[in-house]
């Protein structure tokens, strides 16, 4: 059998998430190799709207060949937080995010859109939002490698700046903006 990469393993996953009548949008560094130059990243991260009446749809779709914990996975409904399946085939990590109910997590969940990959429609977060999550996710680390994902991603293509810069500013971003800004 030919070695899975991440984009390999990322269709597999959408499509069984599709299968499951899964909500669910691409984030994290693969989002960000997808909108810019790939990167190796090992690391999958999904934000998806679940209930727990939806949690034996999710797991029947990955126990086959995956390690999934429906208790986990029940903790992370619960206090909306994160939970892991390991895709055995190709011992890859896929991070599972609860969608927030915070407003903002809403309107961003909203403005995902589709994009096409060998063939293979899946949904991936909005590059505004990405540079939103990312400077949240460097709120707290001062991550140089996220602020340098914010600056080639405002490089990258046409973005509705006017809704960006407001999300910035309710959000309390702006310094790291700025700071991504002069990288």
């Amino acid at each position: 059998m030919d070695t899975l990469t991440e984009v390999d393993v990322l269709i597999v996953i959408c499509q069984r998430l599709e299968l499951a009548g899964i909500p669910y949008m691409l984030t994290g560094s693969l989002a960000s190799s997808l909108y810019l130059a790939p990167r190796m990243t090992r690391d999958i991260d999904i934000v998806i709207e679940l209930n727990p009446s939806s949690v034996p749809s999710l797991t029947q779709v990955f126990q086959h060949d995956c390690y999934v914990s429906e208790d986990a996975i029940l903790e992370a409904i619960k206090y909306e937080r994160s939970f892991n399946v390991i895709y055995q085939p190709a011992s890859y990590k896929i991070d599972f995010m609860i969608r927030k109910n915070a407003s903002y997590r809403k309107i961003e969940f909203q403005r995902r859109r589709q994009i096409e990959i060998q063939k293979t429609l899946i949904w991936i977060v909005s590059t505004e939002d990405l540079i939103i999550s990312k400077l949240h996710w460097a709120k707290d680390s001062l991550s140089e490698m996220q602020l340098k994902d914010v600056q080639n991603l405002l490089n990258c293509q046409k973005l509705d700046e006017k809704y960006m810069h407001e999300w910035i500013k309710k959000l309390d971003l702006e310094k790291l903006y700025n700071m991504a800004k002069k990288l």
